[in-house]
């Protein structure tokens, strides 16, 4: 590679600029502690039920009848059942490769391995043993065996996102790439092995039903003189079960903790190698270059339904990206200075709701510690495909992949590349007016009124042509409560991560300290999501019968009444389905949390999933009762059904759902429909806000 293509790196860097934190160390030393005592509670379990079975078989008997017999064939027996049911995890142990990656081979992309060994020089890590890239917007690192690394040195092998070069430049590329090294550097990874190791042993123990639940199950329905000892040992699993249970807890909460500190410090691994800027600026870039990213993939799902594809999807990546960062640009020339140093790129309004535990700071966070100090350091703003050897053949190798793995579709026939911007630009129509609403739409249902009360309609009389504007900044006031909650979401979450220099919030007039944040996450969550169900419902009143005012006055009526009413019946199956999936995760999670289900148990909920499954797609008769209105890319009822299920999709299979493997598939096609609800949804939503914002140029004519 020549050295044209590498970014400059900072002229003065500071001492112990990368050295571990004391909070790192700590998090570190609290991780290893709870993996040491796992694992010494686990060898003691498995030596102490191992012994049971030896006491089992060499104790005697000393009188002789069917019962002590009884007795004696029961003990055997269930400590054999209880000693394999700590090892029956080691049947399940893989070590799963991605299916959607591509190794890259030195002599196809010599700059590319020679800009990673760089990096390594520079930072000091170990060199990668492979270098993978996969088709989204990310970059990580993982061992080549995750279950060898747990005794032995086990080399590791970078993956890096083609979704991620479209957004950056060589300096951001180069940050994120050293930030990844830092990880590879780390110790501390191992201890990632490890709580891994432990989450499969214990979920396995808790959660997974396998021919050994079943086993028991049968053992537990034969003649009570046989299952006496089934029975016995049943409260036994149950109490191991809710041992391992806090257990699992316990290690997550720590290794979350542990992953952020780590986080920090291969952000300064990333400092090092190309100054405090770049790191931050390629985290400002991400959230936008993953939905243009996403939006390419969705697109290219949607019209694989119609048999739509092309050769090289990240060409329409790269067009949208690119207007992306065009506007990105002039938000950044607005950005405010940093009193370290720089923009500053992110504050607590930046954030979006997180989760309690991520194993990731929030960007503010990650931007002060990338800044103090402020190390300066040239951008260079080359894009980073240039590392990359016929970069053009790689992406139409890469689409291919997510046509296979992701979208379940065959490239036959592609279309050129303007075949598709415009199918992408119809099924992206009028998805700015959605951001004209303050996104209000986002996260909540329209509440849509009695559209046939003429008289109520009729009685708006508007007059004003600032009304509909005045519509619009009221509903931008109503959100300002929502946004409040979601900054206070964000900083519970600081908090409780330690992130936070405040240690307690108050809320509603009382004051919960950091012990507290869980509960207090979980009550301004729904409180939320209760207001954005609740304090709507008048505004869209107004907002509704407003346009059926206009439309009234300009012979419009009934066009505009059927796409409400098609609206309606989309958002209607939306949350039934929604409500039909928190239902059954929440009877799952009922049975789960009883430790011991019976066969009983588990064939009565599967019985019930089956129901509601197979009631799901009749509720997609509502659409043939509407009068269709044509939305984008979907001229028929019929493309509008097949848009959001295909026939038969979600036919139930015979048998339990949990033996024959069906459960997880039902899920799946509920998550999948739900994702095509959610964007119908929108596009329903964006559809009729086009509608009402022609009839409101029109209305507006006839006032001059």
């Amino acid at each position: 590679m020549s050295s044209l293509l590498y970014p400059a790196s900072p002229t003065s860097i500071p001492d112990k600029l990368t050295s571990l934190a004391s909070s790192y160390k700590y998090r570190a030393a609290l991780a290893v502690l709870g993996i040491f005592l796992f694992f010494l509670l686990y060898a003691a379990l498995v030596a102490f039920l191992g012994y049971s079975i030896y006491y089992a078989f060499t104790y005697e008997i000393t009188n002789y009848n069917k019962w002590t017999i009884l007795l004696k064939i029961g003990s055997i027996a269930a400590s054999i059942m209880l000693f394999l049911f700590t090892l029956k995890f080691i049947l399940k142990l893989k070590n799963p490769k991605p299916s959607n990656r591509i190794k890259l081979k030195k002599e196809e992309h010599p700059d590319l391995w020679n800009f990673i060994n760089a990096i390594c020089e520079e930072t000091g890590a170990p060199k990668p043993k492979n270098i993978y890239v996969d088709p989204d917007v990310n970059a990580y690192v993982r061992y080549t065996n995750i279950w060898l690394s747990l005794i032995l040195p086990v080399k590791k092998e970078l993956t890096i996102g083609l979704g991620l070069l479209d957004c950056l430049n060589l300096s951001e590329f180069k940050a994120v790439t050293a930030h990844e090294f830092g990880h590879f550097a780390q110790k501390s990874m191992k201890i990632g092995s490890y709580i891994n190791s432990a989450n499969t042993i214990i979920h396995d123990m808790i959660f997974d039903r396998d021919k050994w639940d079943d086993l028991l199950d049968k053992w537990r329905g034969t003649d009570i003189r046989l299952s006496f000892a089934a029975w016995a040992i049943t409260p036994v699993i149950w109490l191991i079960r809710q041992l391992l249970r806090l257990f699992y807890q316990f290690l997550n909460v720590m290794y979350s903790s542990l992953s952020r500190e780590m986080e920090f410090n291969a952000d300064k691994v990333a400092v090092k190698a190309s100054g405090s800027d770049p790191i931050v600026s390629a985290l400002w870039k991400l959230d936008d270059g993953s939905n243009a990213w996403n939006n390419t993939v969705n697109y290219a799902y949607v019209a694989s339904q119609k048999g739509i594809a092309v050769n090289n999807l990240y060409e329409h990546s790269s067009h949208a990206t690119q207007e992306i960062l065009s506007k990105l640009q002039e938000k950044f020339n607005a950005l405010p200075v940093h009193p370290e140093g720089g923009k500053r790129f992110f504050d607590d309004a930046d954030h979006a709701v997180v989760g309690m535990y991520a194993s990731h700071p929030s960007n503010q966070s990650r931007e002060e510690n990338a800044k103090k100090p402020y190390v300066p350091c040239d951008y260079d703003e080359r894009s980073p495909w240039l590392l990359f050897g016929n970069y053009t053949g790689l992406q139409e190798q890469m689409t291919r992949v997510i046509y296979k793995e992701y979208l379940k579709a065959e490239v036959n026939e592609p279309v050129s590349f303007n075949a598709f911007q415009e199918f992408i630009k119809e099924e992206s129509s009028g998805t700015e007016l959605l951001e004209a609403y303050h996104h209000t739409f986002q996260d909540r249902y329209l509440h849509i009124p009695d559209l046939r009360n003429i008289e109520a309609i009729k009685e708006k009389g508007i007059q004003d042509p600032l009304y509909f504007k005045n519509l619009r900044d009221e509903v931008k006031e109503l959100m300002k409560p929502v946004k409040e909650l979601n900054q206070l979401l964000v900083q519970i979450v600081k908090i409780a991560q330690g992130e936070s220099k405040e240690k307690s919030v108050t809320y509603k007039g009382e004051t919960y300290s950091k012990k507290k944040m869980e509960s207090i996450y979980q009550t301004v969550l729904e409180d939320r999501n209760l207001l954005l169900n609740t304090s709507f419902a008048t505004w869209d009143k107004k907002f509704c019968y407003a346009y059926l005012n206009i439309a009234l006055e300009l012979d419009a009526y009934d066009q505009l009444y059927k796409h409400y009413k098609q609206h309606e019946a989309i958002s209607t199956i939306y949350k039934d389905f929604a409500d039909s999936k928190t239902g059954i995760l929440n009877a799952l999670q009922d049975l789960q949390a009883k430790g011991s289900a019976t066969e009983d148990d588990v064939r009565e909920l599967s019985t019930t999933i089956k129901n509601t499954a197979s009631g799901l797609e009749l509720k997609l008769s509502r659409l043939d009762e509407i009068d269709f209105v044509k939305l984008p890319n979907i001229g028929t009822n019929q493309e509008l059904k097949e848009a959001i299920i295909k026939p038969g999709e979600l036919a139930v299979k015979p048998g339990n759902i949990f033996e024959t493997g069906h459960f997880q598939v039902i899920l799946n096609t509920i998550d999948k429909i739900l994702t095509n609800l959610q964007r119908i949804d929108q596009k329903s939503m964006a559809s009729l806000l086009q509608k009402q914002q022609t009839l409101e140029e029109r209305w507006k004519n006839t006032l001059d």
